[in-house]
């Protein structure tokens, strides 16, 4: 019974730590990276809009009704005309 109680309490500690470490680790990356951008804009020329990328520009269209919908429509010849 005593060896349950001293695993559960060292087990419960390296869970503690754990999330602490992953807690000050995640919160100094997004603070690290936020850094580096900072000095890329304010060490050069450029703008904030140059060196921040928006991946939702290369998305394709969905609207069905900008393109044209057939891509058949075009290529088709009446072979009787």
């Amino acid at each position: 019974m005593e060896n349950i109680k001293v695993t559960l309490v060292i087990s419960v500690v390296l869970i503690i730590a754990a999330a602490i470490g992953g807690y000050y680790y995640g919160s100094g990356v997004g603070y690290n990276k936020g850094i580096e951008i900072e000095k890329a804009v304010t060490t050069t020329t450029t703008t904030v809009e140059e060196v921040v990328v928006n991946p939702l520009e290369d998305l394709p269209s969905t609207n069905p009704f900008e393109e044209i919908v057939n891509p058949f429509e075009e290529a088709y010849t009446n072979p009787f005309e």
